[in-house]
């Protein structure tokens, strides 16, 4: 049941966020879900099931972005390894971690995507307020995906 939940949360994440409009006011910046679908994956399963998640994220990402493909695999896919390498030292229902783990993912497909493709006008900023949107949503995320875990465990039991 978890890959099930994993698979509809990606895909309605990855269509909502190619949906979504730009936001003019932020120099035309979309949100984005997936990073924080990613740092999810990296900090609940074990290696192979999230670098998967990343891998299918990054491809996901890819196909809606002008990015060349192999971007957003490339940057999900290293976060994830370092993620889930640190995955016995924090603790993952901590907030602030949640918080870190969404802005790296955000970041460093942002800076990845930036070097292949080249830096826009404002560029660094545009990647630190892409970060922290996605910091932002990344706990609502986890809490969402953690309660509908938990409430299919409970019935099956």
């Amino acid at each position: 049941m978890n890959f099930a939940l994993i698979t509809l949360a990606l895909f309605v994440l990855a269509a909502l966020q190619t949906r979504f409009p730009t936001l003019w006011w932020l120099g035309g910046l979309r949100l984005e879900f997936l990073p924080a679908l990613v740092a999810f994956g990296a900090l609940t399963y074990r290696r192979w099931a999230a670098l998967s998640l990343a891998v299918v994220a990054g491809a996901l990402q890819d196909a809606a972005s002008a990015a060349p493909f192999g971007t957003g695999i490339l940057a999900y896919g290293s976060v994830t390894v370092l993620l889930t390498g640190l995955h016995d030292t924090f603790d993952r229902e901590m907030p602030p971690l949640q918080v870190i783990a969404g802005a790296l993912a955000s970041g460093t497909m942002s800076v990845v995507a930036c070097l292949v493709t080249g830096y826009p006008q404002w560029g660094f900023v545009k990647i630190i307020v892409l970060a922290l949107l996605s910091a932002v949503f990344t706990p609502l995320l986890f809490l969402a995906l953690d309660a509908v875990r938990y409430s299919f465990r409970r019935r099956a039991a």
